[in-house]
């Protein structure tokens, strides 16, 4: 009759495995090391060597009633185990203990019912049982590890999108403020030429006013005394601002540029700046106001003679 481990040679099982399995179990007969081996059936496979191999060949070389787990009749007694919490008999107390270490069951009597042996069609029926049940549990396991897969990539997706919306939003607030100061100069430009509009047209009824006097007077009229005027008042500002910072945006090829200069940096600290995000020279390139467009090339002045404060949108040009 075949030994134990010949049945699972078999089977199907590798050599190494079914040596660990007789092994762990101490020979305790075909099915508890077959519940061993599907209870390790994701376990890396190990090399076993050639003095450990044929030393688990060689175990079960007792007798036939040995090998089968039969108890012979002179025993007396006792001649197994069985489980109360399930009714399994078992021929030993290590395979009792096994079960309870797998089942969690803990209560044990000893019986006289005597195991017998699996017959070729109950060690079949095992086999495609067992079959089975690895197939199953390696199934289990490629859905699991696939479930979580998809999981990671959800995260690294959303993680994505949040970093994302969060460099839109802070682009949006640099815009919206470039926009604003935009709309603040306008506003400071277009009272100006309203001040300056009011003070051309006075400065040209004034004249009118003198030429109509000078013409009478050369008539021998005497004009009459004109009523005062009330003086417009129009408030005392320098022609030109003064500003600390200056925030430009440069539109570059590879993006778009913003940084907040002193005022009285020089242009050619800018064109530093940038030759430094493009890690390249700063002859290398040139900047230029966008409208009227005109090349930006005096790089001793300061960003408050050229204009530049409080804020200005500029192009570069490789």
């Amino acid at each position: 009759m075949p030994t134990d481990r010949e049945q699972l040679l078999e089977f199907g099982f590798p050599a190494a495995k079914v040596d660990r399995a007789l092994r762990a179990t101490g020979n305790a007969g075909l099915q508890v090391a077959i519940d061993w081996l599907e209870e390790h059936a994701d376990d890396p496979d190990v090399e076993e060597s050639t003095e450990s191999t044929a030393n688990a060949g060689s175990a079960p070389s007792g007798s036939k009633d040995e090998e089968d787990g039969e108890i012979a009749p002179e025993d007396a007694n006792a001649q197994s185990l069985r489980c109360d919490d399930c009714g399994k008999l078992f021929r030993d107390a290590a395979k009792a203990e096994f079960h309870a270490m797998k089942s969690g069951h803990v209560n044990f009597s000893e019986s006289r019912e005597a195991i017998k042996p699996l017959t070729p069609e109950e060690k079949a029926a095992k086999l495609v049982e067992l079959q089975e049940r690895l197939k199953q549990k390696r199934e289990e396991k490629r859905l699991r590890e696939i479930q979580e897969e998809r999981e990671k990539e959800k995260v690294r997706r959303k993680s994505g999108q949040e970093m994302s919306a969060i460099k839109d939003k802070m682009e949006q607030l640099e815009m919206k403020k470039i926009l604003e100061q935009q709309k603040r100069e306008k506003e400071q430009e277009k009272a100006a030429k309203e001040r300056i509009k009011l003070l051309l047209e006075q400065d040209k009824r004034e004249r009118a006013e003198k030429r109509e006097r000078e013409k009478l007077a050369a008539q021998g009229i005497t004009p009459a005394q004109p009523a005062p005027k009330p003086v417009v008042a129009t408030p005392v500002t320098s022609s030109t601002k003064e500003y600390t910072e200056a925030r430009l945006q440069i539109r570059a090829p590879s993006g778009p540029i913003t940084h907040t200069f002193g005022a009285s940096d020089t242009l050619e600290k800018v064109y530093q700046h940038c030759a430094d995000i493009l890690a390249t020279t700063p002859t290398s390139f040139k900047l230029l106001t966008t409208f009227p467009r005109k090349v930006l090339d005096e790089r001793s002045k300061t960003l408050q003679e050229l204009g530049l404060a409080p804020s200005a949108a500029l192009m570069l040009q490789m």
